[in-house]
């Protein structure tokens, strides 16, 4: 079995912080510099095979076997390969699905590079702050796809509200027509919805009808819940799926048992706070007070993961922003699987957390696993595990960022 290697650092955003929040915005309202972020001239329209490669299947490798791609597509698992066609010899490596990034925020062609330079095939934006670069970054042939929420539904005089400069229209106030907004938003091209539970937030009663509208529309919401006071909004409300894990307490029992019981999900991003908590300049940056810890984030991982809550990888980088934060794209993401790696998951466990398991969990039904009709987002890797090849499509990615030799220490990057 092999072991993902860890690389880097995460990003993530504190309600109390404006620093970090007005980063975010500059990342997030950049405009995409082409909308053609590969090449008029890239074609998954190509049949290949991978022989003799161990084939992840969700739980384990299977025995060597051959993969034939066609058209962007698996079409065939086992069985002889046609005459003619190019073939790659997987002998003694590896072949799993292309990892997905559940909480990040890529913003331009560059950074969609950057993660498929790392084997990220599938990027979940938390927040879509400019609607025509999330439309431009939409179906790019041959590197990272891009699925997004839409604008972020936050209070009236909240701090999300302030620092991201959401249009007044688009704020939640007591009077606010949930349904109009929440139609509205899918209306955009949004995937699905997104809610900040903070001090001035939405009511518990407004996120939960939010809730209950975007499922109608055959969606999901996701609740930003940083603080033990905001998860228990979050849970109250039925949100689908949490992002964050809290750092100023811990969860009791019950609140970890209503998560599971009610079928949430969550996104940790825990490499964020295992930067955040080992660099002590950051701590002003994101407003950390004295209950908060990177052990509470440990402790809380640890019990969700005990009591079967279900847990997905997220890294909510941002990327460079020179002199304010570096939460580099891709490299997080093989960080953070280390991370669940130490918290006690198996090789397996984690690689399903980045794949399949996330794929399902952000109704994503259409990736996630090496199987027959499925694209070919795939990775094909040597045991250190540095990446030979790999594909987004069927689609070869140009450049692949090697990690032999990479480390991931939080006190390398930061500011």
């Amino acid at each position: 079995m092999i072991r993902i290697a860890a690389l880097a650092l995460v990003a993530s955003l504190l309600a109390s912080s404006q620093a970090c929040l007005t980063a975010h915005i500059a990342r997030a309202t950049k405009d995409s510099t082409s909308s053609n972020c590969v090449s008029s001239s890239v074609s998954a329209n190509r049949k290949f095979a991978i022989k003799n490669a161990e084939v992840f299947n969700g739980s384990g490798f299977q025995n060597a076997q051959t993969v034939i791609v066609s058209n962007g597509k698996i079409v065939t698992i086992g069985g002889i390969i046609p005459a003619g066609i190019n073939t790659i010899d997987g002998t003694g490596k590896f072949l799993i699905p292309g990892l997905i990034d559940n909480h990040v925020h890529p913003a331009s062609c560059s950074n969609l590079a950057e993660l498929a330079g790392y084997g990220v095939t599938t990027a979940i934006n938390m927040a879509c702050l400019n609607y025509t670069t999330c439309s431009q970054l939409k179906g790019q042939l041959g590197t990272t796809d891009y699925i997004n929420a839409g604008e972020i539904a936050c209070g009236t005089g909240s701090v999300h509200a302030t620092a991201f400069g959401v249009p007044l229209a688009e704020i939640i106030g007591p009077d606010t027509d949930l349904l109009a907004l929440v139609d509205w938003t899918f209306g955009t091209g949004s995937n699905f919805f997104k809610i900040v539970a903070e001090n001035k937030g939405p009511t518990v009663k407004q996120q939960a009808t939010m809730v209950q509208l975007v499922n109608r529309h055959g969606s999901f919401a996701a609740t930003h819940a940083t603080l033990i006071e905001h998860c228990d909004q979050a849970i109250r409300s039925k949100a689908d799926g949490i992002q964050y894990t809290s750092p100023d307490g811990l969860l009791s029992t019950a609140q970890i048992s209503q998560i599971r019981s009610q079928g949430q999900f969550v996104t940790l991003t825990m490499e964020f706070y295992r930067l955040a908590f080992s660099n002590p300049a950051l701590a002003p940056v994101l407003g950390f007070n004295a209950s908060c810890n990177y052990s509470n984030t440990q402790t809380n991982f640890a019990n969700m993961h005990a009591a079967g809550v279900s847990i997905a990888v997220g890294t909510d980088s941002v990327g460079s922003l020179p002199g304010v934060i570096n939460y580099p794209f891709g490299r997080l993401l093989h960080c953070e699987l280390q991370n669940f790696l130490d918290a006690g998951f198996g090789n397996a466990e984690a690689i399903q957390a980045a794949t399949a398991g996330a794929a399902k969990l952000y109704r994503l039904y259409d990736r996630g696993s090496i199987a027959t009709g499925m694209p070919a987002d795939l990775l094909l890797l040597n045991s250190n595990p540095r990446r030979e090849y790999h594909w987004v499509g069927g689609v070869p990615v140009g450049t692949i960022t090697a990690q032999k030799g990479q480390i991931c220490d939080p006190t390398s990057l930061g500011f």
